[in-house]
């Protein structure tokens, strides 16, 4: 008994790309095509006018050719002119009027005639994706798993018991964890959930966790989606008629191989023993005693109880997709973890104050401590004069002591300067100052004044004493009145100075730290707020963040290297609208009655590139892109080592940002496949030219709303149609024509005939020479066509199995496979050749 409401799915897809036959790329070529890839072509080469002169003199015979050269001439100056004033997208759709063969042929010229060894490879890549047409297939599928029944397995083991013999018996059961199997499940409140909920034998999430095995050591597609695991199949030529059923058994394969290998380890994890042992996992004991009452030895053969499970594979979905290549796909995010390295880098720099003690000057201390911003003392005088002014005036001969004491830190030199004046009784001033022992006798220089014996005068001589004590003495006459000043040097002494530079240079040492620590405290903040941008996201916040990092990037490498997400004129309104929302003014205010009016120039530019972000948002299934990581070593070597070594703790998020290429597959979604297709091969949304692929799109939409309808009729047959059998898909290929012209007629005459007979290419039978049924209305949809199978009754199985043209999907592919229940059956005496 099949319990099909027991029924697991598992999603998958299996993705066809084509390369054209040499027919088939010489017909395309002659139409427009490949916009942005030619231009982008064109910019890379970038001829200039001599080489164009050069070719037109060589080829002045092909009138074609050379009328080609002009065009990819004036493209290239127009797209490396850094006043460009041609929008990107106008200048792609000139560039797809020119022909791919001229645009090889040309470079190919050129490239003989430069040095540049790079040219000839690019070239053979251009031409290798040209001869590739950027539109694929991808065909949407699910892998079903029910159960079908209980079988007898494998022998187990045995019991011998002799007559009248009585035994015990323990029986143990557990399942084994295969680690590495559960640690792919990336989501840990999944995975946990899984493990609570599920047993380890249930085939479903066996078949998923295989998968994801599968995809962790292989470079696989990952889907962003709901497309699951996805298979690839490349097919030769745009012709489709064989290319469906190639990719149906590719994936069938696949899906088979995944199931079988399921089954199997779900078969070696389950263990069975009679032994009583500790082990770790989920165990499961009991004992049993058995006593054989007969006169004769018997045997008790123990076998494993398998659960059968039907596999059944459909096809639900059709997708027209395009190919890209995508360098360094996590560009922009591992820019972050580069800043959070610099940031580590920076944190880690030891302290250094480059100013050494002794480098502390009197000349430079000011601009030393402007550099910190902070205050130091200055440093003491390097010398000082210190002077003594006293009245000598006494009424005998007198004798006055000038005495200095040196300011701490300095010591006095003995040479002294002097400077006064005096009214006596003679032509010079009446005073002596005994020199020191040993010394010269005092130099004076008068200069007389306007008065008789009176005047100015100036002196020097040497002062007695030591370092921190001078004294001049001055013997005067009572005839004289004498002003005097006496001045003595004290210069700085070295360790006063050693002292000022330790204290200021210690300040300054402190201020340096002090700024350096606040530096790292303020880099560590913004390290840690950025680790927590990077590391403190859920899965599903990643898997976004990576989807709209691929969709930035694609955007880009379809279009060109001029493709903005925002232009300069739509960015600058912006930040208008957004500094008049934050800077709110009043609305009774004169000044600002047209605050909040948007020129109509400003509405329309945001308007019309609203239109293109319309447009790409929606004609993409942006949500279920999909895409192959490629190894962290392409494109650059420097990079390559940066990543080489790098983790994360989401492992899809680490394969992401290690990934040196990403091949990137976009679904359309239905209904935009023409103006999509449209758009990228000529540059516009709709007008006179028209893609060479177009054919193709046209073809996959309505295959995809002939083969998924997507609201089956009640009764009688089931939810998919079956194209297992030879005759199942004859069937369905003559009831696809039948659909056709259905159409056909109802956009001729805008409603659908009363029967069948009224189409062109009639009478229309299956492949038992049956009759269709053909019911208007139909049960869900405008009209039932329904194959009754090889019996012609409603409902059967296998050949006899209903198809309808409303089901929402076909079942490619059905087989069995087993996986080990924890039921046991029990036979005395098995004959040993039924033994397994």
């Amino acid at each position: 008994m099949e319990l099909k409401n027991s029924r697991r799915q598992l999603l998958s897809a299996s993705y066809v790309s084509t390369i054209l036959t040499t027919a088939d790329f010489r017909s395309v070529d002659r139409r427009p095509s490949r916009a942005f890839e030619k231009l982008n072509f064109i910019h890379q080469f970038a001829m200039k006018q001599d080489e164009v002169q050069l070719l037109r003199r060589n080829y002045s015979e092909d009138r074609s050719f050379v009328e080609h050269l002009d065009q990819i001439h004036e493209l290239a100056e127009a797209v490396t002119a850094k006043d460009r004033r041609s929008n990107f997208i106008d200048l792609a759709q000139k560039a797809s009027t020119i022909p791919a063969a001229a645009l090889i042929r040309a470079a190919r010229e050129l490239a003989s005639r430069a040095p540049e060894s790079w040219r000839p490879f690019v070239i053979d890549a251009f031409e290798r994706e040209m001869r590739s047409s950027p539109v694929g297939r991808l065909h949407l599928e699910r892998i079903e798993m029910f159960p079908a029944g209980i079988e007898r397995g494998e022998l187990l083991f045995t019991v011998p018991m002799a007559p009248k013999e009585t035994i015990t018996i323990s029986h143990k059961e557990w399942s084994t964890s295969g680690e590495e199997y559960e640690k792919i499940v990336q989501d840990s409140f999944e995975s946990y959930s899984e493990r609570g909920v599920a047993e380890k034998t249930d085939f479903s999430m066996s078949s998923e966790n295989e998968t994801k095995h599968s995809n962790a050591f292989n470079f696989q597609a990952v889907a962003s989606g709901s497309y699951g695991p996805v298979s690839m199949t490349v097919t030769t030529g745009l012709n489709s008629t064989s290319e469906n059923r190639q990719a149906a058994k590719a994936s069938a394969q696949r899906a088979r191989e995944v199931t079988e290998k399921a089954s199997s380890r779900t078969r070696q994890e389950h263990k069975v023993s009679i032994k009583l042992e500790t082990k770790k996992g989920v165990e499961d004991s009991s004992f049993r005693t058995i006593t054989n009452p007969s006169d004769k030895a018997v045997r008790i053969d123990f076998y494993r109880m398998m659960r059968k499970w039907r596999i059944e594979h459909y096809r639900y979905g059709l997708r027209l997709t395009f190919d890209i290549n995508i360098p360094n796909p996590g560009a922009r995010l591992w820019a972050k973890y580069r800043d959070l390295r610099l940031y580590d880098q920076q944190i880690r720099e030891p302290f250094v104050f480059t100013l050494a003690p002794d480098g502390l000057t009197d000349g430079n201390w000011q601009t030393e401590s402007s550099k910190l911003g902070t205050a130091i003392d200055p440093p003491p005088a390097e010398k000082q004069s210190l002077s003594i002014t006293k009245l000598l005036d006494q009424d005998k001969v007198a004798t006055e002591i000038f005495e200095w004491g040196a300011p701490e830190g300095y010591i006095l030199q003995d040479q002294v300067k002097g400077q006064g004046t005096w009214v006596g009784a003679g032509p010079t001033p009446g005073m002596y100052l005994p020199p020191p022992s040993g010394s010269t006798v005092p130099n004076i220089q008068i200069q007389p004044g306007s008065l008789t014996n009176s005047g100015s005068f100036k002196l020097t001589t040497e002062a007695a004493g030591g370092a921190t004590h001078m004294a001049v003495p001055v013997i005067f006459l009572p005839s004289e009145q004498i002003a005097l000043t006496l001045s003595i040097g004290a210069v700085r002494r070295p360790e006063a100075f050693a002292s000022w530079r330790q204290k200021a240079w210690t300040v300054l040492y402190e201020a340096a730290l002090a700024r350096h620590q606040q530096r790292v405290a303020k880099i560590q903040e913004m390290r840690d707020q950025l680790w927590i941008e990077l590391n403190g996201k859920d899965t599903l916040s990643l898997r976004r963040l990576e989807r709209e990092e691929l969709i930035r990037q694609t955007l880009l490498w379809i279009f060109g290297p001029s493709f903005e997400t925002d232009t300069t004129s739509t960015s600058a309104i912006l930040k208008w609208i957004l500094d008049h929302e934050q800077f709110d003014k009043q609305d009774e205010d004169p000044e600002f009655q047209d605050y909040h009016k948007l020129p109509q120039q400003w509405w329309s530019q945001l308007y019309n590139f609203g239109l293109v972000v319309k447009f790409l948002q929606q004609a993409v299934e942006w949500e279920n892109l999909l895409y192959f990581l490629y190894p962290y070593f392409w494109g650059s070597d420097d990079l390559a080592r940066e990543k080489m070594l790098f983790e994360h703790s989401d492992p899809n998020h680490r394969d992401f940002l290690r990934a040196g290429y990403a091949r990137v597959v976009i679904p359309v979604r239905p209904g935009f496949e023409k103006d999509f297709i449209t758009f990228l091969d000529t540059g516009i949304f709709s007008g006179s030219l028209s893609s060479p692929y177009l054919t193709i799109a046209e073809e996959i939409a309505s295959y995809a709303k002939t083969n998924y309808a997507g609201i089956p009729p009640a009764n009688p047959e089931q939810h998919a149609r079956p194209l297992l059998y030879p005759q199942q898909r004859k069937t369905w290929a003559t009831m696809e024509k039948v659909i056709a012209a259905l159409e056909a007629h109802f956009q001729a005459n805008g409603k659908y005939p009363a029967t069948l007979a009224a189409l062109p290419g009639g009478p229309f039978v299956d492949a038992w020479n049956k009759p269709f049924v053909y019911r208007l209305p139909g049960s869900g949809n405008d009209y039932d066509l329904i194959s009754l199978g090889a019996d012609g009754d409603e409902g059967g199985t296998e050949t006899d199995a209903d198809i309808s043209a409303g089901a929402a999907a076909s079942l490619m592919a059905s087989w069995f496979d087993y996986t080990p229940s924890s039921g046991i059956d029990i036979q005395l005496d098995t004959k040993l050749s039924e033994l397994a």
